[in-house]
């Protein structure tokens, strides 16, 4: 009776582990995917702000002649 119910428990410490183990992936990639998304606006943004100031440095010269 007690084997019964340790091997029981321990088929339902297993299921909820993995079940846990699901939730904490599908949480891991659900943030990786906010990340890469913030980290792509992040490179548009440096990416407009990179050409803004060329083409302020492009007007400071032009200015200057």
């Amino acid at each position: 009776m007690a084997q019964d119910f340790e091997h029981l428990f321990k088929d339902q410490l297993a299921k909820l582990t993995g079940r846990l183990q699901e939730f904490a992936r599908e949480a891991v990639k659900d943030e990786l995917t906010k990340l890469h998304q913030e980290l792509s606006d992040l490179r548009a943004r440096v990416a407009v702000l990179e050409k803004e100031r060329a083409e302020a440095a492009a007007e400071s010269l032009q200015d200057s002649f």
